[in-house]
C-alpha cells in the first residue's frame, strides 16, 4: 500500500464536477422515464410517509401488513424525501447523482493510497464515465447507496490499514451496519474488512480486539431492526425476507437461473399456469408463510434434480460475469461493452499488482462471496454493481501498467 497522506485533493474535486455534469444531463434528456423506475421500495415508503408504518401489500395480493420485504435504508430515506418535498422523484435522481460524483472521490482517494495519484485518477474518472453508473442515479434501487456506504467503507478502512486507530474501526463497523440496512448482501463486508486487516496489519491482541469491536458495532447498527422484525413475526429475521422467493425464481422446473425467460419476459407473467396454479393454492397466510411455501418448493426442486441445479448455478456463474441473455438491454453495446472492457482491464490489473494484491484482498473476497452467494440463486446484471469500484480500482491498475509499457517501448 503506498502510504501517502489524502485529504480533499483539488485534483479530484473537477472529476466529482464533472460525473455530476454527466448525471444531470443524462436526467435531462431521458428524465421523463423517471417514474418508471420506482420498485417495491416506493410501495413501502409511501406507506411509512402516510403514516401506516414499514408495510407492503404484495402489489395488491396480500392486504396491506407489516413486512420485511426490503432492508430498511432506502425505503426510509424515500419516505423522508416524501414528507419533506413531496411525490416529484427528481431531487433523490439529484441526490443519487451527488452520490455518484461522491463515489469518483472516494475511489480517488482510495486508489491514491494503494497505489498512487494515477491510479487514484483513472479510477475516480472510469467511475465517473461508466455508462451505466450515469445512469444508476435515475433508477430508484438501493444500489447508488451502498456504491457510497461501501467507498466510504473502503477509504476509511484503508486508512486503519495505516493508522490502526480503534476510532476508524467504530465508523467502518457503523457504516457496515448501515451497508447491511441497505442491502443484506453487505452481511459479508465485515468478513472481507477483517480478511484485508488480518492480512496487512500486523497480528497483535488490539487487531483482535478490534476485530471484535468492528462485529459488536456492525451488530449493534443493526440489532434495532432485527429486534423489531421479531416482534412483528415471532422469528428471527436479521434483516428481510424474500430470500427463499429468488431461490425458487432461480431453480423452479422452468427457470432460466434468471428472474426472466429467453423471451426476456418476468417469469411472473410467463408461468406455466398449470404449475402456476398449484403454487398459488399454495400460499396461504401472510409473508413468513409464502417464504417458508418457496423454502420448500424451491429445496424440493434441486433435490428432485441436482444436476439441473449444477448447470443453472454454472450458467449464472457464467451471466454474472458476463451477460446474461434474459435482459432486455443484452443487445446493446453500451450495456456489454464497457463491461467487458472493464473486466479486460482489471485482469491486466490483477496481473500487474500481484506483488501487493494483499492490499486488494477486500475486494477479492467480495469477489468470491458475491458471486458463490448468486451462482446459488438467482442472477440479475444489478446484482454485480456494488463490486464495481473493486474492478474500477483493478482497471484502474492495468490502465497504468499499459501506459508505462507504451512509454518503455517508445523510449526504446
Amino acid at each position: 500500500m503506498v502510504e501517502k497522506k489524502t485529504g480533499f485533493k483539488e485534483s479530484y474535486w473537477w472529476i466529482f464536477a464533472f460525473a455530476l455534469l454527466l448525471r444531470v444531463v443524462a436526467m435531462l434528456i431521458w428524465g421523463d422515464s423517471l417514474e418508471e423506475t420506482v420498485y417495491e421500495y416506493d410501495r413501502i415508503a409511501r406507506n411509512i410517509a402516510a403514516g401506516l408504518g414499514f408495510s407492503f401489500d404484495m402489489y395488491g395480493s396480500t392486504p396491506l401488513a407489516p413486512t420485511a420485504w426490503m432492508a430498511p435504508f432506502y425505503p426510509y430515506l424515500l419516505a423522508a424525501y416524501y414528507r419533506l418535498i413531496g411525490d416529484n422523484l427528481l431531487g433523490v435522481a439529484l441526490s443519487q447523482a451527488l452520490a455518484g460524483g461522491a463515489i469518483c472521490w472516494l475511489l480517488g482517494v482510495g486508489g491514491r493510497m494503494l497505489s498512487g495519484k494515477n491510479v487514484g485518477m483513472i479510477a475516480a474518472l472510469s467511475f465517473a464515465i461508466y455508462p451505466e453508473m450515469i445512469l444508476l442515479p435515475m433508477k430508484f434501487v438501493a444500489e447508488t447507496w451502498i456504491l457510497l456506504e461501501m467507498a466510504l467503507i473502503f477509504v476509511i478502512g484503508a486508512k486503519y490499514v495505516r493508522d490502526g486507530k480503534r476510532s476508524q474501526i467504530i465508523i467502518v463497523g457503523i457504516l457496515c451496519g448501515i451497508a447491511a440496512l441497505t442491502r443484506v448482501s453487505a452481511l459479508a463486508l465485515p468478513l472481507a474488512l477483517l480478511f484485508w486487516f488480518w492480512l496487512k496489519r500486523e497480528k497483535t491482541r488490539k487487531l483482535l480486539l478490534d476485530s471484535v469491536l468492528l462485529l459488536l458495532v456492525a451488530a449493534a447498527v443493526v440489532a434495532p431492526w432485527t429486534i423489531r422484525n421479531y416482534s412483528v413475526f415471532g422469528e428471527f429475521i436479521p434483516v428481510r425476507t424474500n430470500f427463499w422467493i429468488n431461490v425458487w425464481r432461480g431453480n423452479f422446473p422452468d427457470a432460466t437461473g434468471t428472474p426472466r425467460n429467453f423471451d426476456k419476459i418476468p417469469h411472473d407473467a410467463a408461468l406455466d399456469p398449470r404449475y402456476e396454479a398449484f403454487v398459488e393454492s399454495q400460499l396461504v397466510g401472510g409473508e413468513i408463510q409464502h417464504e417458508e411455501v418457496y423454502r420448500r418448493l424451491a429445496l424440493q426442486h434441486i433435490k428432485d434434480d441436482p444436476l439441473r441445479y449444477l448447470s443453472l448455478s454454472l450458467r449464472r456463474f457464467f451471466y454474472f460475469w458476463t451477460i446474461d441473455p434474459t435482459h432486455p438491454l443484452t443487445g446493446h453495446p453500451v450495456y456489454w461493452a464497457p463491461w467487458f472492457l472493464l473486466l479486460i482491464l482489471a485482469g491486466v490489473g490483477v496481473f500487474s499488482s500481484r506483488d501487493h494484491w494483499s492490499d486488494y484482498s477486500f475486494w477479492y473476497l467480495l469477489f468470491g462471496i458475491t458471486t458463490l452467494a448468486y451462482s446459488l440463486t438467482l442472477v440479475l446484471p444489478r446484482y454485480r454493481i456494488p463490486l464495481l469500484p473493486g474492478l474500477i480500482l483493478l482497471a484502474a491498475e492495468g490502465l497504468r501498467t499499459l501506459f508505462s509499457l507504451r512509454r518503455e517501448s517508445g523510449r526504446a
